[in-house]
């Protein structure tokens, strides 16, 4: 059996310099919450030392960020790490590659998967959106004391971090598409959907976690800029961040219906090419058919058009069976889930509003 690549997250290394069981799940979700901890009180030193203690105690959404959003994406990289190895073994079966070129590929998906230059570069565009240019202009005003060093610092963190989030996603969208593009050892079923189920419940508790993630941002936005109307509420920058993330959940299962589809297009295809050789056949047999024959040939000949027609019927079979296969690896409750999950950062912003203007 091929290995899969031994390469991690940068946050996964970070927290392999932590003396903790790496495969405890509860000793590692502690330990991101120390860290948090250590980083709010980090915060809290701060902003103390320049006599802000109080201003920065009462902003909820510096707290939201940390002990939300932070959190959510370091919980996700943890997931992700532990069982994006398994979906790529879990594919193992399907593709028409030996241990070798498995071997080979598997480690091309870890380098895309676990590289690091692509949440620099999306962090840095998450600086310019975000007002990262002000931000500096504001510790070259101010001067570089303690409590601007901090958010300036916590902001390239959590750029980071929110940067880390989209490329997970977009990584597992590159593994499902090569893939898909790769050949394709897959029989056509009517259990397709039962056999995705693990790389779909994957997605959703993924797509959980990001939405979470996502909801957390949105009211920490509210707390800056509280919304006028609905569609303001609704309508709001993290919009953005939830399209992304259902597409993102969606279309590598596209990708997948659509290897299914040029599966199926093609065993149809063999399907009609053969029947129609032998009805063509059986068209011959027929026209060269004597009118009056000895027993001994007429016996050949109605072996022949009974071979024929069992043949034909078999097909039948077969043709019925392809056309009954499911080329999507998701049904409507699948998609239903994600479309709740994907509310999920507008009902959170709404429920913040009203507890923001009513208690």
């Amino acid at each position: 059996m091929a290995r899969l690549p031994k390469e991690m997250l940068w946050t996964e290394w970070l927290f392999g310099y932590f003396p903790i069981n790496r495969k405890n799940l509860w000793h590692q979700m502690l330990a991101r919450f120390c860290l948090l901890v250590l980083l709010w009180i980090s915060g809290l030193l701060a902003h103390a030392a320049d006599g802000l203690m109080t201003t920065y105690v009462s902003e909820l959404n510096v707290s939201l960020s940390i002990f939300g959003t932070f959190f959510m994406v370091l919980f996700g990289s943890y997931y992700v790490q532990r069982t994006l190895g398994d979906i790529i073994r879990n594919f193992r079966p399907m593709l028409q590659l030996d241990d070798t070129q498995f071997q080979k590929f598997s480690e091309r998906l870890g380098r895309y998967s676990y590289s690091f230059l692509p949440c620099l570069f999306i962090a840095v565009g998450f600086g310019a959106v975000a007002g990262g240019a002000s931000l500096f202009q504001q510790a070259l005003t101010e001067g570089f004391s303690l409590h601007v060093v901090w958010n300036l610092s916590v902001s390239l963190f959590g750029w980071l971090l929110g940067a880390t989030a989209i490329w997970m996603l977009g990584s597992i969208w590159i593994i499902i598409f090569l893939i898909s593009r790769q050949p394709l050892n897959v029989k056509l079923s009517p259990e397709t959907i039962t056999r995705f189920r693990e790389l779909s419940m994957f997605a959703l508790w993924f797509s959980l976690f990001y939405f979470l993630g996502v909801s957390i941002g949105n009211i920490t936005f509210l707390a800056r800029t509280p919304a006028l109307s609905l569609i303001e509420i609704v309508v709001s920058p993290y919009l953005f961040f939830t399209a992304i993330g259902m597409v993102g959940v969606l279309l590598p299962f596209y990708n997948i219906h659509n290897a299914l589809f040029r599966l199926k297009k093609q065993e149809l295809s063999k399907v009609s090419e053969e029947s129609e050789q032998l009805m063509q056949q059986l068209d011959e047999i027929l026209k060269k058919q004597p009118a009056r024959q000895m027993g001994g040939q007429i016996d050949a000949v109605v072996a022949q058009t009974t071979a024929i027609t069992a043949r034909l019927l078999v097909l039948q079979v077969k043709e019925k069976r392809v056309k009954a296969a499911q080329e999507w690896p998701i049904d409507v409750g699948f998609v239903s889930k994600l479309i709740g999950l994907g509310l999920i950062p507008i009902l959170g912003r709404i429920v913040a509003e009203i507890f923001t203007r009513y208690f």
